[in-house]
């Protein structure tokens, strides 16, 4: 078993150095929710900026006031939403797509050439599709049970005898699904991190290399990954529980509040990214690992530093 000292500071320093993919991701995630919310804000404006709604709005939260602006046929959030995912659904894509070229970063821990960043995401792409693909698979049964689980509490909530049975099944439901859930996802992330390291090209092969691998280090894996997860909801609830204190009129300060929250959650799955690469390192460090950049020509010529590609 690997021995976790040191993994989750080394994993720090090495999002710490390449911090320029945390401010990318940052700010790839500004720019398309600015347009995300461009449908909803005019659908919204046109009914609000003459109107009563927008003095409850202002002043303060007023769930009436939304349910209200939500049901006006004037408004329809609902169409307005199709939208607005979107640019989610570019977001994800953009992830899947950068995730090849950030564990080689961290797996060779030296600052790219901007071309061989973006050499390794294309090079991973299409193996990340099929990974995304398959954990759609696996991740089925579990919502299907997750949701039988919630019906089968519903109706001991009004059948059983004891009051607070149906409460408590839920509650110990909820768990298990969350443990499976995050069992899974630490999984296929220790499948992406196997095919970066060893340039495995079948998808089948490095999810079953990776079941063997976290099944046989469990502990010490999802202990890693899990204080990462701790550490996020704690920083993200945290976030939340200022944000709501803050009136309605310091729009600047809730954003700013939002937006320091949503780094610290980008930059901890980060930090669990780089982690899960140390970790790996220590668990075999003889093999010369393959690396997706191409290697320098050595026969090339000299190229003097003054015109050299920028780095990441």
């Amino acid at each position: 078993m690997v021995q976790p000292t040191g993994i989750l500071s080394e994993g720090a320093r090495r999002v710490w150095r390449h911090q320029r993919i945390l401010w990318w991701f940052f700010s790839a995630n500004l720019v398309l929710a600015a347009f995300g919310t461009v449908p909803v804000d005019r659908a919204v404006g046109r009914v609000v900026d003459h109107s009563l709604y927008s003095e409850r709005l202002y002043r303060g939260f007023d769930l009436s006031a939304f349910v209200e602006l939500a049901a006006n046929p004037d408004v329809a959030l609902g169409s307005k939403f199709s939208g607005s995912l979107l640019f989610a659904f570019i977001f994800v894509v953009f992830a899947l797509f950068l995730t090849g070229g950030i564990l080689e970063t961290y797996r060779a821990d030296r600052k790219p050439a901007t071309a061989d960043f973006f050499h390794a995401c294309g090079v991973f792409f299409w193996r990340w599709v099929r990974l995304l693909i398959g954990l759609l698979i696996v991740l089925t049964p579990i919502t299907i049970a997750a949701s039988g689980l919630a019906t089968w509490s519903d109706s001991l909530s009004h059948d059983a005898p004891q009051e607070k049975l149906g409460f408590w099944v839920e509650v110990a439901g909820l768990l298990l699904v969350t443990l499976l859930m995050m069992a899974v996802r630490l999984w296929f992330d220790m499948a992406q991190v196997h095919a970066v390291a060893e340039d495995k090209r079948s998808m089948l092969r490095a999810v079953a290399r990776s079941f063997r691998l976290t099944c046989r280090n469990f502990g010490s894996l999802f202990w890693m990954y899990f204080r990462i997860s701790f550490l996020a909801w704690l920083g993200l609830a945290a976030g939340l529980l200022i944000w709501i204190k803050i009136p309605a009129q310091r729009v600047g300060l809730s954003f700013a509040v939002l937006e320091i929250a949503l780094l610290w959650w980008i930059g901890t799955r980060l930090w669990q990214r780089a982690s899960e690469t140390v970790w790996y390192e220590r668990l075999s460090p003889a093999p010369a690992m393959m690396t997706a950049w191409p290697e320098p020509d050595v026969f090339a010529p000299s190229v003097p530093a003054a015109s050299s590609e920028g780095q990441i």
